[in-house]
This record gives structure tokens, sequence and C-alpha cells, in this order.
């Protein structure tokens, strides 16, 4: 069973900085706050204008401007009846009570008891409960919380002192809110809800149960990087592509050619310096490196704006 004391609640809230104190520093931090809204509450009232407290003639005056479309009808006694539209309702002003049960409840004459009341040309205020009254309110802080001396001046027999114990720091931060039941509500967002426990989870984007936005994004996150993966090119052995691996088989291929230095019949013949001279072995990967060092080398000459010749015109 839960049982809900929101005075308690407020009272704690109230003295939340005065709880953290040892016990005699915090009774003392209780009693000055006391004072405070004592005196507080008290200067306050002394600014009514009128006899009751604000809330209560707002009310009052409210019901008047509804009484003025009220219709009533005496029967000579204690008894009225009020025609309010197409309501009807009964008043007795010897027991102050109406059928609507607003003047006995809250202790305001209702729209309908105003009625009757002005009807009687009696003062409908002078019907109001004492309870809202001024006076009421005045009686309330009549006594004042008296100021204590502090601890220096207190007379203490020394045979009967008590010294405090001895100072043992708990593990982790003091407490400062109670234990709340499973099913109690809680704030959030400075507004009460009830708990979520046992409550089904439910998806805002999709609509489905058993998972939220949040898991919703990450579930599709997870699908992408899965579909990317399948859809990568599978790699070489040698970690390029399988276009760099064909060049380089190519580029193996030409510099491992072997060329004699000249032809077998080049003694034979009557000019053999007029003979072309055939290309010596080249090591493998050679010819790549070389090709690379003459693109380098035509970029450089056309940054400097000289014109760049193909091998065979130069």
């Amino acid at each position: 069973m839960m049982v809900d004391n929101n005075f308690t609640e407020s009272f704690n809230a109230w003295i939340l900085e005065a709880r953290a104190k040892p016990i005699i520093k915090m009774l003392e931090e209780i009693i000055v706050q006391v004072m405070r809204l004592l005196g507080k509450n008290e200067k306050k009232v002394r600014t009514w204008v009128t006899n009751f407290i604000p809330e209560c003639m707002k009310l009052y005056i409210d019901y008047r401007a509804i009484a003025q479309g009220c219709k009533v009808e005496f029967n000579r006694d204690w008894g009225y009846k009020v025609s309010d539209g197409e309501d009807r309702y009964t008043i007795n002003l010897e027991q102050k009570i109406c059928t609507c049960r607003i003047w006995d409840l809250s202790g305001i004459p209702c729209p309908h008891a105003i009625k009757a009341l002005t009807h009687k040309k009696v003062d409908p205020i002078t019907e109001m409960h004492w309870w809202y009254s001024k006076e009421a309110y005045m009686l309330s802080y009549k006594n004042k919380m008296q100021p204590v001396i502090g601890q220096k001046f207190w007379k203490v027999d020394p045979s009967s002192a008590m010294l405090p114990p001895d100072i043992v720091k708990q593990l982790g931060r003091p407490k400062m809110k109670r234990n709340r039941e499973l099913n109690e509500a809680r704030k959030r967002k400075g507004e009460w809800s009830q708990s979520r426990k046992g409550t089904q989870m439910t998806c805002s984007n999709c609509g489905e149960s058993n998972h939220n936005v949040r898991s919703y994004y990450k579930e599709k996150r997870t699908e992408n990087n899965a579909h990317s993966k399948k859809d990568k090119r599978p790699m070489s052995d040698n970690g390029h592509g399988p276009d760099v691996e064909a060049e380089t088989e190519v580029g193996t291929k030409a510099a491992t050619q072997e060329f004699e230095p000249y032809d077998p019949d080049v003694e034979d013949e009557e000019d053999p310096p007029l003979r072309p001279m055939a290309k010596e072995a080249i090591p493998a990967g050679h010819v790549p490196m070389q090709a690379e060092k003459k693109r380098i080398k035509m970029i450089g000459l056309k940054g400097r704006g000289h014109p760049v010749l193909d091998d065979d015109s130069s």
C-alpha cells in the first residue's frame, strides 16, 4: 500500500540544505527558516485591503456576476428556488446549504445562494465562512518562533555532558531522496508521469514494438555497412586492383625480353656501325620506373612553358 504525504515531502525539500548538516546546526538552521517564513506571511496578510483573502474575493465577484442572470422564487420560509437557465436549485438559508453543494463544501456562497440572500436583502459577504477572514490568518501567525542562544552559552553540567560520536565517513554520496515505490509517479521534465515499468516500447518512426527510434537508426546503420562491404571488389594478393596487376604483368614480360647486341651476321656486312644496335636486357620492374620518370619530366617542362616533343621528334 502506498501513502502519499505531500506536506512531508514539501517540508523535506524545504530543509534540503539543512539536512546535510550536523544535528545541532540543522535544528538552528530550521529555526531560522521558520522565523523568516512566519514573518514573511504575516507581513503579506497585513497588506490585504479587504477582510477576506484575495483569492476568496475573486471567486465571490465571479459568483455575483453569475447570480445576475438567475431567477429566484421564495416559499415564505427558509426555502428558495433559483433557476439558472434550464437548471433548478433549492437553497436553505437556515442550514446554509444549496443543491449544487458549493456553499456547504467551500464555505463561499454560490451564485444561487447569493441570489437568495440578495432577495432577502442580506449582504452575501457576511455569510462567507470565518476561515477565509483576515482575522483568522492573523491568529495563525500570532505565536512567533523564539530565538535560541548559541551553544557557547548553554548551561551544561560537566558530569552529565555528552560527547558527540566519532564521525565515520560513509561510502558514496549522502542520500537526499527517499526510495520510491515501483509504480509510483515520477517527475520528468517538470511534469508528473506514471512509472514506465512493464510498458511495451514502440518505435515512433516505424511503429513497430520492442525497440525505439535510437535503436532503429542503429540497426539501419549496421545494415548499410554490411551491404557496402558486399559491394566492394575483391583485392588481389599483391594488394592492388586487377587492372594494376595486369599492367605489372605486361611490364614484367616486356622487361624480361633479352636482345643480342648485334645480329649473327653483323661481321659480314660492309658498314657495321650503321646497323641499329639492339637494347640490352632490362631488369624486371625497370621499365615502369623509367616511364614514371619520363612522365614527371614532361610535366615539369609543361609547367615552365617549354614545348614537349616526343622521343621520335627529339
